[in-house]
């Protein structure tokens, strides 16, 4: 892709002010999206990491559903704050939201007790919900956009080993490696400037990405059951049974998602698990050439150009939206 592009009088005006909020308040909530992936947890722990190093008398939190997989290799488990402290609290806290596009897919959120909330987000703001809103779509990571707000700062203020390497954490993630076409010469230097507080990077794509015998043998369960369609599109189902069946949570339904993304004749992924308990079915899309994102909006989700979310509520929706998905391939190749 093109060079990022944004206005830095905006951007530094944006930095300025999110930096006088963190200084003003005592108290800072910091929140990530549902089902957490690498950049959720990435952008809230690096920030979470970057606030406690430089304000050590500030009272911070971070909440949101723990990720069976990623805790506690890589990332410390989530706090969880009750009914009271809300109530005690209500009004005399600062909530930063990170990589997360609206309000429904805020983990453990409590809408309307904090005195301030500042949305930190790299998906399309079709949703500006925040009293403040720092959203740049077209960065590869949240966790992009923090660092970079960090490293401004820099002369300043400590970004120290571990914050940097959360913040590595969630740039890898979302960028497939800075593989995807999210990835900027901006993305590249912020990790340059990031891998320079001393972080392996071997060692930390090890951690990320270490197989399992039972991550194999859910790969073994989609290279045995994928669907091809005739304009490029390939997908597995997996349902709540076979989820129970191989001990894997909803969040790991998606792990496969980009198994097929370099394959000739491949033009979109996607994966699509049943969630029983909000009884539909979440599917994850990822793309090499096609635009997806406007197909998810038709399916009650959202997210980047070349990777998104969406939700069928039965699988009698999926021949459609596989229809939608061929449609938007063949007017990418008009």
């Amino acid at each position: 892709m093109d060079e990022v592009k944004f206005n830095a009088k905006v951007m530094k005006k944006e930095f300025k002010l999110l930096l006088k909020e963190i200084i003003a308040n005592n108290i800072i909530v910091v929140y990530r999206h549902t089902l957490p992936d690498f950049d959720a947890l990435g952008s809230q722990m690096g920030l979470v990491n970057w606030i406690k190093d430089n304000f050590p008398k500030k009272e911070v939190h971070y909440v949101g559903e723990r990720h069976a997989t990623f805790m506690p290799d890589l990332f410390i488990e989530p706090e969880e704050l009750n009914n009271e402290w809300y109530e005690s609290n209500k009004g005399n806290y600062l909530a930063i939201v990170v990589d997360t596009a609206n309000v429904a897919r805020i983990s453990e959120y409590v809408e309307g007790y904090a005195k301030k909330v500042i949305k930190i987000d790299h998906h399309p703001n079709v949703e500006p919900f925040a009293d403040m809103n720092i959203v740049y779509d077209k960065f590869g990571a949240a966790s992009e956009l923090l660092a970079l707000f960090c490293l401004v700062y820099e002369n300043r203020y400590n970004l120290s080993k571990e914050a940097a390497r959360c913040f590595y954490v969630g740039i890898i993630g979302d960028t497939g490696g800075f593989k995807y076409p999210d990835t900027s010469g901006m993305t590249l230097r912020v990790g340059a400037s990031l891998l320079d507080k001393g972080l392996n990077p071997s060692d930390i794509n090890l951690s990320m990405y270490k197989s399992t015998f039972k991550t194999m043998e859910f790969l073994k369960y989609v290279l045995n059951t994928y669907t091809l369609s005739p304009k490029g599109v390939c997908y597995y189902v997996i349902d709540d049974k076979k989820l129970k069946e191989l001990d894997l949570t909803i969040n790991d339904g998606k792990l496969h998602v980009n198994t097929f993304r370099n394959v000739e004749g491949v033009d979109i992924c996607m994966s699509i698990t049943e969630d029983v308990n909000d009884q539909k079915w979440r599917v994850s899309l990822r793309s090499t050439r096609t635009k997806i994102n406007q197909v998810a909006a038709k399916f009650h989700g959202g997210g980047h150009e070349f990777a998104s979310g969406c939700e069928i509520k039965t699988l009698d929706e999926l021949p459609s939206l596989v229809a939608e998905l061929e449609k938007a391939i063949g007017e990418n190749n008009a």
